[in-house]
């Protein structure tokens, strides 16, 4: 590994060159990296989702739940699925093995189900994936003196359209609507009078309010497509469809016929758009609300995003009008920033304290120089690799990071370390700086290496575990991999420039203290003189220091049983979330109450 430092000596321009450029796509790297809290996970799992109005939750598990869950069974990769049966409704969770892709699955899934020819015809499937990139970015809660039905027209007329067309935004949904229904109530007496039933009334809505091909007609050197029926687009358009059949032409006695009435929907039946039943209520502050809820792109930048929506919320609210605030009930953006900047100065701490460290036991602020330049140059190494593999900067990456920066400069203190001792000897300073690194080039390499392989296997553990830290364990890597690299080839070449050549005082003084046979070369430093008799006690009594690193070592293991453990931790988020849990059956109106109690304390709180 010496041979890197020799190379590097001999074109120390080019390593000059070498270091800028690094140094400044280094920064640019930094800027460019997307921030998120955690590293994007897609998950191995979707659901199936069946909606079986009317159906009670044994038939939707006999007829829904079981069938579904038996035809994917042949799907590959599959490791488990969990399967879910309420009233109308079936929720068939399929876990995969990590690695599987997901798409593709998903595609398997819906072809095993469209083979199914046992599932009821008023049995609605689909099939559902996501991953992190899902969970919204931020939402927005919408207070308004505008009617329900008018501030959702309004939003998704203008608002929706206006954020989806933000830079890295995916999807804006509106959440809480009321949404509206058409409903068709038959008069059953006016139908049995006139020979008809609800069934005729299915019939005619079977029938029409679909548009046919036709064929096409040729005329005028122009092919015209023809097409027959038409669409139903409103109430009244479904009212006015006829119904067929009923009571047939009555011959009266004198011969004469009398054909019965046409009938529509309309005359027989009561067609009205009415409002969909209400199944939740969103409040904020205590008023009526709707929700925004924004997803991001795989791609794009989590506090981009965020930064982008609040901007655009002045200009949305005035574009509504009437009273409408816009209030943010949830943004990512604030925890990312927050946490970043808590381990960027975490690290920019222990950056200083290195170099404070360094500079007491080097004594000499040109080495100190040296070992401090190669810190940060190793960073943005890291930074340049985390761009090209398309990791982001978030908790666990930044993690990392202020891991390795304790790591990093472990290589160079070395190699300096080293250099400045041959210089101490009186040797010339090329020589001092190829001696010095060349004796500690393979300690150096295998203590890399070393770390590297405690951190390195993380990156193949399997299942969720290994998706999240997969980035932390390659991040450190690359870290140390840049100290190495940093180490053996920039390092030499700024201890040539930066550090002193001896004295001809200090060379005379070596070359006779050689001469003489004197110790005066390996008279201890102060340091030494402090460590000295604890190691000669160490070796006089090498029973009683067995035990005791034995007793230190089950005490550690005894306490690091009482430690608290989860799968993420706190992320400094000061976001509280109340849930509730109501009896089985509990109605809207029940559950709205005990709701407005928790909310009435939840405000008193200041």
């Amino acid at each position: 590994m010496h041979l890197l430092s020799v190379f590097s000596l001999r074109n120390r321009a080019l390593i000059a060159l070498l270091t800028l450029v690094v140094g400044g796509f280094g920064a640019f790297a930094l800027t460019t990296l997307k921030q998120d809290l955690f590293p994007s996970l897609n998950i191995p799992q979707l659901v199936i989702v069946t909606t079986y109005p009317g159906a009670s939750p044994d038939v939707v598990e006999t007829d829904v739940s079981t069938p579904i869950e038996t035809a994917i069974q042949g799907v590959p990769d599959l490791d488990s699925t969990v399967a879910t049966s309420t009233s109308g409704a079936s929720t068939v969770s399929a876990s995969f093995a990590y690695g599987t892709n997901i798409a593709t699955a998903e595609q398997k899934v819906q072809l095993a189900i469209n083979r199914l020819t046992t599932l009821p015809d008023a049995a609605q499937v689909n099939v559902l994936t996501g991953s992190l990139d899902d969970f919204p970015v931020i939402q927005i809660a919408i207070t308004s003196n505008l009617d329900s039905d008018e501030l959702s027209s309004r939003l998704e007329a203008s608002t929706i359209t206006d954020i989806q067309q933000l830079d890295g935004v995916r999807e804006a949904s509106l959440l809480g609507t009321t949404g509206k229904r058409v409903t068709i109530t038959p008069d059953l007496k006016a139908l049995a009078k006139n020979g008809f039933t609800s069934q005729s009334i299915r019939d005619a809505l079977k029938n029409n309010g679909v548009l046919l091909a036709a064929g096409q007609i040729t005329e005028d050197g122009q092919t015209l497509t023809v097409q027959a029926g038409q669409r139903l687009a409103t109430a009244d358009d479904i009212a006015a469809l006829p119904l067929l059949g009923g009571r047939g032409p009555v011959t009266l006695p004198d011969g004469t016929v009398v054909k019965p009435d046409r009938f529509t929907i309309g005359d027989l039946a009561d067609v009205a758009v009415v409002d969909n039943p209400v199944t939740g209520i969103s409040r904020v502050n205590g008023e009526p609300a709707l929700t925004i809820s924004v997803t991001k792109t795989p791609d794009g930048n989590t506090v981009d995003v965020s930064k982008l929506v609040r901007d655009a919320i002045p200009d949305l609210e005035a574009a509504i009008g009437d009273g409408t605030k816009f209030t943010i009930v949830f943004d990512q953006a604030p925890y990312i920033q927050q946490s970043i900047e808590s381990l960027a100065t975490e690290g920019l701490l222990g950056l200083a304290f290195a170099v404070i460290v360094i500079l007491v036991f080097l004594l000499s602020i040109r080495s100190t120089l040296v070992t401090a330049i190669s810190i940060p140059l190793s960073v943005l190494i890291t930074f340049l690799a985390m761009l090209a593999t398309g990791y982001s900067l978030n908790v666990i990456t930044l993690g990392a990071l202020t891991i390795a920066i304790g790591r990093v400069v472990d290589d160079s203190i070395v190699v300096i370390e080293n250099i400045k001792r041959h210089l101490g000897l009186g040797e010339e300073k090329l020589d001092a700086i190829k001696t010095g690194v060349r004796e500690v080039a393979t300690a150096v390499t295998a203590s890399t290496v070393t770390t590297v392989a405690v951190f390195l296997p993380l990156a193949l553990v399997s299942d969720i575990t290994g998706e999240l830290f997969r980035p932390f364990a390659l991040t450190v890597t690359i870290a140390l991999a840049a100290s190495l690299f940093v180490a053996l080839t920039i390092v030499p070449v700024l201890a040539f420039w930066f550090l002193k050549s001896p004295s001809a005082e200090t060379i005379a003084r070596a070359k006779a203290a050689a001469a003489e046979d004197s110790d005066e070369l390996d008279r201890p430093t102060l340091l030494q003189r402090a460590y000295l008799p604890v190691i000669r006690w160490t070796l006089r009594f090498p029973a009683i220091t067995l035990v005791l690193a034995l007793i230190i070592l089950a005490g550690s293991g005894a306490l690091a049983s009482t430690l608290k453990t989860n799968f993420i931790g706190s992320s400094g988020q000061n976001t509280l979330t109340v849930t509730q849990t109501l009896p089985a059956g509990t109605s809207l109106e029940a559950t709205d109450d005990a709701a407005t109690t928790v909310e009435d304390q939840l405000r008193k709180i200041r």
